[in-house]
């Protein structure tokens, strides 16, 4: 049984006016109407035991609740609730308040349907389980949820007929994130439950698309202290909400399709494969037909037809919104014939006269049936009035993104408009983002790339369309559904052909089959169920923006004006006022400025698009938009506008083939490739796996002598049977990485000349965009792909020559030993390698000095002293920096975080000044950090060298180099380095200008271009990509905890056997010595061992024992040796991201080879003089 609950402490109810909130908010010194929308509070119970509780208004004072509340009044502007009480007992005990505004759409009339719902269910044991709810959007199938429950055992009433209090009933039976996954619909609600044995539990979620926003952050935080006393979680609907109850710099944007619990912070639970899976391709062996994605559209229509009050529909003109109006209106008119009622449906557009959006809106209500059967409503608008609304469109829409702020004024009008008449719009939103609607898809290459993009700017939704939508619509108490992001019809579209969705940029000039999104208006030319057609002009009209579509000129009219109100000195102080997403053009200044004034220190909420727009984060180049919009706006033109524009050409330049097939030819290395080809193929190798080892230096060239690379490695995974823990060194190809790189390779292999260079760039521009998402790179933060570790040595001085000139530089390296041995020539700028990645082998009496690389000194410092004690780097780096200023040199200061036993110096270096006065470099090319670890570095502006070759387990060698936010910024507006420094004596020898990011587009000009591509370097990270991804799900909290049940597992077996020791232990690298007679092994006999580890050596000891033979004979690839101290050196076992996803599924397997391999290193040591002698 289901009752009200008397536990949720004194209800404060309360309705207010319009004019009463829009005076209270005028104080603030906008003038607001009253919002909808729900805030929540709970006492941060997990940060600390016992937790401290302090004063914190919104939990402790009603008056403040409901003045929270009410500034959301817009988003519900039918009723508004608050509710407050503690939930749990003693020290365990929290107090929470939620605040809710209702927007009364499903069950208007029932009280008992306006939340909060506070509500006891029965639990086992007869206890009680207590939840309280605050929900904001629709959800569609709650009546089946309702059904299946109930088939399921659940025999509990519900209160109201409110679809949102389903979602209070799921909860209590399955718990949130099962919850959350069986919505359909747009929600965000957070919840707070007192479960039957009195634990407390908050839990958070969102739509999975993002259509309803959701926020949060924590009271009384600081800088320095992740828990504060007393801190509270604050959750709202909008930003305006949270303000003077958060500390700002912890507000969090909830993203689409994610939950939120204390315990786990954001989970994804919307993962489908068609959005995760970079390989998803069904219509390689399934059939979507032209009726399954018709109908399943239709279903989307009827399902967000659920109202109890009256609806209508947003007619932009645009395709996408007459294509809704098409499947609606049968629809209508079947529902309107059973109550009796023959109206028109409300119909809204918006637009300067004779604008595309109106006449071909009004040309589609004609073709509907005209004003019998549509109620249109046009908003004509001025330039001139529009400018007034910006401060009060920025307040509520809470960007200051450019794009979407022009977008949403003619939004704001519509919405206006449409909610003096209705409470409920459907719109055409989403089609572009499942059709390749933007004008900027005619220059996509291949349908693999559309394919891809498309998934990139449907993650964006919620930041950008949807965003918008619900802002502009809630801010005068409309809700607006969106049926082509119904996730179902979603699944289907992103099921078709992407080839299918390929754009012809000569169709895109004569509006004709072939242009952008001519699939789904193909599917929608045929007449609807009433017999009404889309009109051609209609049909074919080219895809507009809201903020075009509406009238060619008026942007430019606004960004004028916008502009004359911003100075030249203010645009020159912007990335000094403005450091987190600096305005780049007077109109985003004025826009930030507003923003600001509003929501100051929430700067980082705001997400953005890279390079200032849609266009410019595609994989593709596309000159057809600027960050100021579309170039050419008379490509917006259609028949039906009056005759002032002049006539399109219909001259063409003939149909792009889409053809998905490849030419297959022979494959032929290019020339700086060649040794390293046919050394592999020589071996017995494939060409896919001699492709992974080309664009490299000498330690990736197979020798023919052993059919090995220089660390016994192979080109192929190691067999199943063996041991791999040599992941600190250097790795075979994982079976996972193996099979994702041979796809790439397929994909590339007969492509020669452009064709295979620009296809190479499109990778690469992929893989730093999976790598910035992977390593969850802050905003701003850039990545230049190399060849490997020791070559990222030489960005830092290439940067450092961008940012300081021909000034000298003093490079200063630390752990000598524990690095790769490059990193110490490469950091005075010299060769460390008889072979250069683009240039293959050095000539004979070449020199090591490269190109552009002079008035550099390294000063050198090694990780221990002879004796094996470790050196102070951090204090030898505060040395370095203070002479190197004194003696006007620029400084480069390098930290290591975990070398090759996994040593840390204590201290990592940050930038000072953005890098003004030094540059701090991580190099972190082992990849043995946390996120967090990362965004430490990041956010006190180091560079930080990567490598996915070592934890990740990509063969050897690709590297990276992560530029932080606020030095890629200053790269943007600095000068490139020399010239010299770029020809294929300097850095060009290793880089191309694909492996560069957007921040170093000056660098470009001189580096190789054309003909020349590392393909190497891009199948072996697409190998260590799928690494990364393969653990992206295992958060870094269980990674950390099974690394060090692992560590502890394997130290204890290293420690049971007599001959070895486990020298030191650091996370996930355990570095053992090996006795010999009454010492130690020395570096050159740890060179053998590690050799024979490799192999079957059972052979050469005559007199082992049976089980000693058969561990002789499994090979073991462990870690290459480490000269440590003059008395020894050490092997290393070592955990790599494959054995730890392996140790996550099943740990006593995976601790079984183990100790396969720690018995071997055993045996050797007991047999090590016999093994000597056999001289192999």
């Amino acid at each position: 049984m289901l009752r009200l609950s008397g536990l949720a402490g004194r209800r404060h109810a309360a309705r207010l006016n319009r004019a009463s909130a829009a005076a209270a908010a005028s104080s603030a010194g906008v003038r607001r109407r009253p919002m909808c929308g729900l805030v929540a509070a709970i006492d941060d119970v997990w940060g600390r035991t016992p937790p401290a509780k302090s004063s914190i208004p919104i939990l402790t004072d009603p008056a403040a609740l409901s003045r929270t509340s009410s500034i959301l009044h817009h988003r519900g502007p039918d009723g508004m609730q608050t509710s407050a009480g503690t939930v749990g007992s003693g020290d365990d005990s929290a107090r929470w308040s939620m605040g809710h505004t209702r927007l009364a759409i499903v069950d208007p009339s029932n009280r008992f349907a306006d939340m909060p719902f506070n509500l006891t269910f029965d639990a086992e044991g007869g206890k009680k389980k207590i939840v309280h709810l605050a929900a904001n959007g629709e959800i569609y199938n709650h009546e089946s949820i309702y059904a299946d429950m109930r088939s399921d055992g659940w025999d509990q009433d519900r209160i109201s007929g409110s679809d949102c209090e389903v979602i209070a009933h799921a909860y209590a039976k399955y718990g949130g994130p099962k919850t959350a996954a069986m919505l359909d619909g747009m929600f965000a609600f957070v919840i707070f439950e007192e479960g039957a044995c009195g634990k407390v539990r908050a839990f958070a979620a969102r739509d999975p698309v993002g259509i309803k926003p959701l926020y949060y952050g924590r009271s009384k935080c600081s800088s320095s202290a992740a828990n504060d006393d007393g801190a509270a979680y604050v959750f709202a609907s909008e930003l305006k909400a949270l303000m003077g109850h958060v500390e700002p710099s912890t507000v969090v944007a909830v993203p689409p399709g994610h939950y939120w619990t204390p315990e786990s912070g954001l989970v994804c639970y919307y993962n489908p494969d068609w959005l995760r899976k970079d390989d998803y391709a069904p219509w390689e062996s399934n059939t979507i037909t032209d009726d399954n994605v018709r109908e399943a559209f239709t279903k989307a229509v009827q399902k967000r037809m659920m109202a109890d009050v009256e609806y209508g529909f947003l007619l932009s003109g645009g395709v996408d919104s007459c294509i809704v109006s098409h499947d609606l209106l049968p629809l209508w008119r079947a529902e309107r014939e059973k109550m009796g009622d023959d109206r028109p449906i409300p119909a809204y557009t918006v637009g300067m006269e004779d604008s595309p959006d109106i006449m071909a809106s009004r040309g589609m209500v004609d073709a509907l049936g005209g004003e019998k059967a549509v109620e249109h409503h046009v908003r004509p608008f001025t330039p001139d009035e529009v400018f007034d609304l910006i401060p009060k469109i920025i307040y509520h829409m809470e960007t200051y993104e450019a794009e979407l702020i022009r977008s949403a004024i003619p939004n704001w009008l519509l919405a206006e408009r449409a909610a003096q008449d209705v409470k409920m719009v459907l719109t055409g939103e989403g089609a572009d983002e499942l059709f390749a609607g933007y004008l900027y898809f005619q220059d996509a290459k291949t349908p693999r790339q559309l394919q891809n993009e498309l998934r990139r700017i449907y993650d964006m939704l919620g930041n950008v369309n949807l965003h918008r939508t619900d802002r502009m619509t809630m801010a005068h108490g409309l809700e607006a559904r969106v049926p082509f992001l119904d996730t179902k019809f979603t699944a289907l579209a992103m099921s078709v052909d992407p080839a299918r969705k390929m754009v012809d940029p000569a169709a895109v000039k004569t509006n004709s089959r072939g242009r952008e999104k001519t699939y789904l208006r193909e599917l929608f030319e045929g007449p609807n169920a009433n017999g009404h057609s889309i009109p051609r002009p209609v049909l074919w009209r080219a895809k507009a923006m809201q903020c075009e579509g509406v009238g060619e000129d008026w942007v430019s009219i606004l960004q004028r004006k916008a502009a004359s109100l911003v100075s030249d000195a203010e645009m020159a102080e912007a990335h000094v006022n403005y450091p987190v997403n600096t305005p780049h053009t007077k109109e985003e200044l004025y826009y930030r400025r507003i923003y600001d004034e509003n929501f100051h220190g929430m700067e980082h909420v705001v997400r953005l698009w890279e390079g200032g727009g849609r266009a410019m984060g595609a994989e593709w180049k596309s000159d057809m938009y600027t960050r100021e919009g579309l170039k050419n706006v008379d490509l917006l033109s259609h028949s039906l506008q009056q005759g002032n524009r002049a006539a399109f050409s219909t001259n063409t330049n003939g149909k792009r083939s889409f053809s998905t097939s490849v030419r297959q030819v022979e494959h032929q290395p290019q020339r700086f490739d060649e040794e390293a080809y046919y050394s592999a193929v020589a071996c017995g190798y494939s060409d896919f796996e001699a492709g992974l080892t080309l664009g490299g230096d000498d330690r990736s060239l197979i020798k023919e002598s052993v059919g090995t690379n220089k660390y016994h490695i192979r080109p192929q995974p190691v067999d199943k049977a063996h041991v791999f823990r040599g992941s600190c060194t250097g790795n075979p190809p994982t079976q996972l990485g193996y099979d994702t790189a041979q796809k790439l390779f397929d994909k590339l292999n007969g492509l020669m000349g452009e064709s295979l260079s620009s296809a190479v760039e499109d990778v690469f521009r992929d893989q730093r965009s999976r790598l910035s998402k992977l390593l969850n790179l802050p905003e701003g933060a850039e990545v230049v792909l190399c060849p490997s570790g020791s070559d990222a040595e030489y960005i830092p001085i290439a940067i450092a020559r961008a940012l300081k000139g021909d000034a000298h530089i003093t490079n200063g390296v630390v752990q000598l030993a524990e690095i790769g041995a490059g990193s110490a020539p490469a950091s005075a700028g010299k060769h460390f390698s008889t072979h250069v990645p683009l240039m293959g082998r050095l000539p004979e009496g070449r020199g090591d000095e490269m190109s552009g690389f002079d008035n550099i000194d390294a000063m050198l410092v090694s990780a221990r002293e002879r004796c094996g004690t470790i050196v102070d780097s951090a204090s030898e780096m505060g040395k370095l920096v203070n002479e190197a200023i004194a003696r006007g040199s620029y400084p480069i200061v390098h930290g290591v975080f975990g070398g090759k036993t996994g040593l840390r110096c204590d201290r990592m270096p940050g930038s000072t000044e953005s890098g003004t006065k030094s540059l701090g470099v991580v190099d972190a090319c082992q990849g043995r950090f946390t996120l967090e670890e990362l965004r430490s570095w990041l956010d006190q502006d180091s560079l930080v060298l990567f490598t996915a070759s070592k934890f990740y387990q990509a063969p050897p060698f690709c590297g990276a180099v992560i530029v932080p936010p606020a030095i890629a910024e200053r790269l943007r507006e600095s000068p490139a380095p020399p010239s010299e420094m770029f020809n294929v004596d300097g850095l060009g020898g290793f880089l191309t200008e694909k492996e560069l990011p957007p921040c170093l587009d000056g660098w470009r000009e001189g580096l190789c271009k054309g003909d020349t591509s590392n393909v190497g370097l891009a199948l072996r990270w697409e190998a260590g990509l799928a690494g990364m991804e393969a653990l992206a799900h295992v958060p870094d909290s269980r990674r950390t905890e099974a690394v060090d049940e692992w560590s502890a597992e394997v130290a204890a077996m290293v420690a049971g056997e007599p001959m070895l020791d486990a020298w030191c232990v650091e996370r996930s690298i355990v570095s053992i010595r090996v006795a010999h007679g009454e010492g130690w092994l020395s570096m050159d006999d740890l060179r053998d061992l590690f050799r024979w580890m490799s192999n079957d050596v059972s052979d050469l000891v005559p007199n082992a024992t049976l089980e000693e033979r058969e561990s002789l004979s499994s090979p073991a690839f462990i870690g290459q040796p480490v000269d440590v101290s003059d008395t020894h050196a050490i092997v290393r076992i070592a955990l790599g991201a494959e054995s730890l996803l392996s140790y996550l599924e099943d740990g006593p397997s995976t601790l079984e080879q183990d100790r396969t391999a720690v018995r071997k290193l055993a045996t050797i040591a007991k047999h090590f003089e016999t093994l000597k002698k056999s001289g192999r």
